[in-house]
């Protein structure tokens, strides 16, 4: 992977803070060097590891617009060795401590492709594996977040609302939507819309577009939307995360008010369905999805 050029400015929080291009690009080869390790060649890659490591050194064999999205995205097929698969780039890194948008005054408003690799990374940290595989690549001498096209793609939730689609697993959809409306809570999402949450053809949700995520406010944006249930991994995984893992994690991508925003959120999550347990019992709380190896199942 190239280094970035110059060091630039990255306002964050309650300043500006310097950062190093080559620390960024260090930051992304280290949390990579396994995946380019692990790259089996003979097949296609299956594998987060594997993915990433496509993302990375792939060919760019075709590059076109996407006609949707506010954030200018591209969508290009890179090849490397006999295979060739399709990937999404968003170049935006745009930040204001006060923006003015349709439905009113936004503080600390963020809308940057740093945000979509520490969706994924977090994702990842917490088992579930509900983003597609996202890495740190320059696209034309800018940093930017490449991002796995999703395979056997059905269809997007709006789809699915407009035409009345209904899952072959109810209660699974509605259980997989849950994950979702506290992953959503424990980022600040700012943007979930059913256009980017999609559905492949095993009725398994991806999540997209996180790029105006990882707000620095300690306290959720809507506790209300909390799900009355959580799933029995993520709760675990909320609880094993520490901020020793996160900067690692997160370095070049949050700054140290994100990641305080980050923890502060998640300790109220926590605190939440603690007390849920201890009202109702941890039967009534806690549930289990299937375990679903979205990267072993031969999809592409």
């Amino acid at each position: 992977m190239d280094t970035f050029g110059s060091s630039w400015a990255y306002l964050g929080g309650g300043g500006v803070r310097i950062l190093s291009a080559a620390i960024l690009a260090a930051s992304a080869a280290a949390w990579s060097a396994a995946a380019r390790a692990e790259t089996r060649t003979p097949g296609p890659p299956l594998s987060d590891a594997e993915r990433e490591a496509f993302l990375l050194e792939g060919e760019v064999v075709e590059d076109r617009a996407i006609p949707q999205g506010v954030t200018l995205p591209r969508r290009v097929t890179l090849r490397w060795g006999e295979h060739e698969h399709d990937a999404k780039i968003q170049t935006l890194d745009d930040y204001k401590t006060r923006f003015k948008t349709g439905s009113g005054l936004e503080i600390d408003f963020r809308d940057s492709w740093r945000n979509n690799v520490a969706a994924y990374r977090l994702d990842r940290l917490l088992g579930l594996g509900f983003v597609p595989v996202t890495v740190v690549r320059e696209y034309k001498r800018q940093p930017a977040a490449w991002t796995w096209w999703v395979d056997n793609y059905l269809m997007s939730d709006r789809d699915r609302y407009e035409k009345k689609k209904r899952p072959p697993s109810p209660l699974a959809w509605i259980c997989q939507m849950d994950v979702q409306r506290l992953f959503d809570q424990l980022i600040f999402n700012f943007d979930r819309t059913r256009e980017n949450t999609l559905i492949d053809k095993d009725w398994q949700l991806w999540m997209i577009d996180h790029s105006r995520a990882f707000k620095v406010f300690g306290e959720l944006r809507n506790e209300e939307n909390l799900p009355a249930r959580c799933e029995r991994r993520l709760l675990a995984g909320l609880r094993s995360l520490d901020r020793p893992t996160l900067e690692k994690a997160m370095e070049g991508l949050l700054n140290e008010q994100q990641i305080d925003g980050l923890l502060a959120r998640r300790d109220t999550i926590v605190r939440f369905y603690d007390d849920a347990i201890a009202a109702r019992g941890e039967p009534a709380v806690l549930y289990e999805l299937p375990p679903v190896s979205r990267a072993e199942r031969g999809e592409d």
